[in-house]
């Protein structure tokens, strides 16, 4: 295997800062100036004769030490304790960072006595991954109490304090107390990706930050620290959401380019003042933000930014070192790593879900329509205005009398749905209306449909595990426009999560279809289902490094789908079962729009790409009719098996710092055929609501599956 020289220069940094008692205080970083390394083995920097080492310290130091590709180590730690967010951080800080001596680090930290780190950095090693040709290693020393970003040059501080209000938060940040080595504090600005990364891994709690919009409503300033006064959030009306042009109230609002508001917020949640800021630190919306009032007691905790403001701590010292050359595998490509195959992959079978839940909710609609049809209440619909007709009562008995009781004809005969129409039909009120308006009693149903689903799918060669949550509401309307057809549109509103694998590479997709559909009887007992729509998903991911788990890139990324289905089917009434056999196209197409990803030099730019779905299905449902006091209650269970006909796809990507290389992957379906089993129940009130629940499992033949509750109701008006 070859041999690169690693050339390093001999960093000195001096830096000197001031007390408010003018204290003078320098401290220095030193490291070798070169190295021969390779993708085979740790080279410890201190064989090249110079040993890393800082000087000038005489409290406690914090290092950290950064490569942006090939991976750093130390394996002598006696003595120091772990630092939030590095080296596989545990709750319990007190204990020495064995893990800084993994293999698969590219970012380490650890704390101790100047002797003490001292003896650490003199084991330090480095090792290339073969995945560039530039590298650089970031090495900084800061005195303790505070993590520090070497993005910004900024200090943060996490303080617990249980209870504590918004205000009191913002004035302990900026007192006298809580100053930093000379500097004063403020309560955090998350201004970019990163340092909204930075908080989240190495601060990680629940806090309050500096951000408000108690001045002007829906106008979110940053209220103290370099950015005070600046607005960064300008809220559309309403709750959630972010965007509205300006001004607001008054007020010229211009948005910052990063926001990470968690989905909704914020909103103003039962209308309470949600006018103070901050930001999970644990858990699945770590680093998203939320609105609270201003003494929420689910925050116990500010964070303190140290920064910007002219000055820096009192002692410190930074070497960068940087690596012109390291050895290329000759194997390796980006998609190599599979926490990227993983989210490239988990995008699209995202898109294709969202599909067929589309697809679904409303195919299930019309369905539900078929077989509960002639166990429908005759009810009366005369401009909206629905006419009571249960037995003993006053409009029951005018309409006999008015309409029914002819010679001698028997009620049974005269009350069915043919008369019961003819009747309505010609009420003087219907006549009057149609004749001088124009007005038709109306039919319309207004539908709902809803539901929550978990899914797994296993990790195979070169992908990691998928495990996602989704819930969904579909709200439509269809109208019967004669004995044969029905029509209708429907509107569909869904969230997902995916984790891929568990590391923390995440997708969050917030999606929006808008469905136009019909149902035409062909026969007594034959007919067409078909519809087509429209859909848009929003993806935020934020990927892991496989190589280097404290390194996370992050980026969002819209998808556009066009799809449609159509549907036969044979429906049989016997007694009190009804029967249903079916088969089923369906086809889409998703094109996902080009993105870049942020967070470090890993960073990928991906081409647009496009997905095609195509699949049948067939199968049976059996439903079982009983009659209640109110009406009919319709227990059934259904199969259904499924077979997948879509075709490959590719994904192309370069590295943003060479643009000159692309990398390829092909997506290929990792199932042929699936079934689904379900059981659930009708309930069918006279007159009333429509009601329904069911549990289904979705099996596929690679042992992967997906777990559903869905409720649905319907009501005329």
């Amino acid at each position: 295997m070859k041999m690169i020289k690693l050339k390093f220069n001999l960093v000195y940094l001096f830096l000197i800062f001031f007390f408010n008692s003018n204290t003078v205080f320098s401290a220095s970083f030193t490291f070798p100036s070169s190295l021969t390394t390779n993708t085979s083995d740790f080279v410890l920097l201190s064989e090249t004769g110079t040993t890393p080492s800082v000087s000038g310290f005489s409290t406690d130091v914090l290092i950290t030490i950064r490569a942006t590709a090939g991976f750093v180590k130390i394996t002598t730690v006696s003595g120091l304790e772990q630092i939030n967010g590095y080296c596989g951080y545990t709750a319990n800080s007190s204990s020495e960072p064995s893990n800084c001596a993994d293999d698969n680090r590219s970012e380490i930290g650890f704390e101790g006595t100047q002797s003490e780190v001292n003896a650490a950095l003199a084991t330090l090693s480095f090792k290339g991954d073969g995945s560039t040709s530039s590298v650089s290693i970031t090495a900084s020393a800061t005195p303790t109490g505070a993590a520090y970003n070497s993005e910004n040059g900024h200090y943060y501080r996490a303080v617990s304090a249980t209870d504590i209000r918004w205000d009191d938060a913002r004035a302990a940040a900026k007192s006298e107390a809580q100053k930093f080595n000379g500097l004063t504090g403020y309560l955090v600005n998350i201004t970019t990706a990163q340092e909204n990364d930075f908080v989240a891994n190495k601060v990680s709690v629940n806090a309050w930050t500096g951000g408000s919009d108690s001045g002007t409503e829906r106008v979110w300033r940053w209220m103290d620290g370099p950015e005070a006064g600046q607005t960064y959030t300008c809220q559309k009306f309403g709750t959630g959401g972010t965007g509205e042009e300006s001004p607001i109230n008054g007020v010229v609002c211009t948005e910052q380019s990063y926001l990470n508001w968690d989905f909704g917020e914020p909103n103003q949640y039962n209308g309470t003042n949600e006018d103070y800021m901050h930001v999970y630190g644990t858990g699945d919306k770590k680093g998203s933000w939320n609105d609270y009032v201003i003494n929420n007691s689910n925050v116990d905790a500010y964070i303190i930014e140290y920064g910007g403001m002219g000055g820096t701590a009192t002692v410190q010292g930074t070497a960068t070192i940087s690596i012109t050359s390291t050895e290329a595998s000759g194997t390796y490509t980006a998609f190599d790593d599979k926490e990227l195959v993983g989210i490239v992959e988990g995008q699209s079978e995202g898109a294709k879900r969202f599909i067929y839940n589309s697809t679904n909710a409303v195919l299930e609609r019309i369905e539900w329509h078929r077989t509960t049809k002639k166990n429908d209440n005759i009810k009366f619909d005369d401009v909206g205005i629905s006419i009571d007709l249960k037995e003993n009562t006053y409009p029951y008995a005018k309409l006999l009398d008015l309409y029914l009781l002819k010679g001698s004809i028997e009620k049974k005969q005269l009350i069915s749905e043919k008369n019961i129409n003819k009747f309505i039909n010609e009420l003087p009120l219907s006549n009057y209306l149609k004749n001088e308006f124009g007005l038709l009693p109306q039919e319309w149903k207004i539908w709902s449909s809803g539901y929550f689903k978990k899914g797994k799918i296993k990790a195979r060669v070169n992908k990691k595990k998928e495990d996602f949550d989704s819930n969904a509401l579909t709200i439509g309307m269809d109208k019967i426009i004669d004995e044969n057809k029905l029509v209708g549109f429907a509107l569909r509103k869904e969230y997902e999560d995916t984790d891929i694998g568990n590391s923390g590479t995440e997708i969050k997709s917030n999606s929006t279809s808008i469905t136009a559909y019909s149902s035409t009887y062909q026969s007594h007992s034959f007919f067409i289902d078909g519809l087509v729509g429209y859909g848009r998903i929003s993806n935020s991911l934020i990927r892991i490094e496989e190589a280097n788990t404290s390194n996370s890139l992050t980026g969002k990324r819209d998808i556009n789908q066009f799809f449609g289905s159509i549907k036969f089917n044979k429906l049989t009434n016997k007694n009190k079962f009804t029967s249903l056999l079916f088969g089923r196209g369906d086809f889409g197409f998703s094109f996902l729009e080009g993105f870049t990803e942020s967070g470090n030099i890993q960073a990928l730019k991906f081409e647009e790409q496009k997905l095609q779905h195509r699949s049948f299905s067939f199968g049976s449902l059996l439903k079982y009719k009983k009659k209640i006091n109110r009406g009919h209650f319709l227990p059934y269970g259904r199969v259904e098996v499924f077979e997948n006909f879509s075709p490959l796809s590719n994904v192309n990507a370069w590295y943003v710092s060479d643009l000159n290389t692309k990398y390829n992957h092909q997506i290929m379906e990792n199932y042929d055929n699936s079934i689904k089993l379900e059981i659930g129940f009708d309930l069918n009130l006279i007159d009333s609501w429509y009601i329904s629940a069911s549990l289904r499992r979705l099996y596929r033949n690679t042992g992967n599956l997906e777990n559903e509750l869905a409720i649905k109701a319907s009501k005329p008006f």
